[in-house]
């Protein structure tokens, strides 16, 4: 199951650059076999995006993990103090993938 961490675990808005780690994604598979394209099997892609209130306030490049399922997303920002989401997505299809809450003083 994948999973997310935010270093600092408690960021100061404004202030603290968080870096995001994301951890036992899928694996990439050969699920989608085509001949015809390149790579063979398609790639697992993802984004992360920052919500606070539900509303989206932020969003990193797409990416694929390593062969460990793993990813750093080394500087996000907090804007705003609060209870934020951070959302781990599929980016071929936006299906929400993983959570991790954080709360910005």
């Amino acid at each position: 199951m994948a999973a997310i961490a935010c270093v600092p675990a408690a960021p100061v808005a404004k202030v603290s650059a968080c870096k995001v780690t994301v951890t036992a994604t899928d694996e990439n598979t050969i699920t989608g076999y085509d001949p015809a394209k390149y790579p063979s099997s398609p790639e697992m892609r993802y984004y992360l995006a920052f919500l606070l209130g539900g509303v989206e306030h932020g969003r990193s490049y797409v990416f694929s993990t390593n062969s460990d399922g793993e990813h750093e997303f080394n500087s996000f920002i907090f804007e705003a103090a609060g209870s934020w989401t951070i959302k781990l997505a599929d980016a071929s299809d936006d299906s929400q993938v993983a959570t991790q809450a954080v709360t910005v003083s």
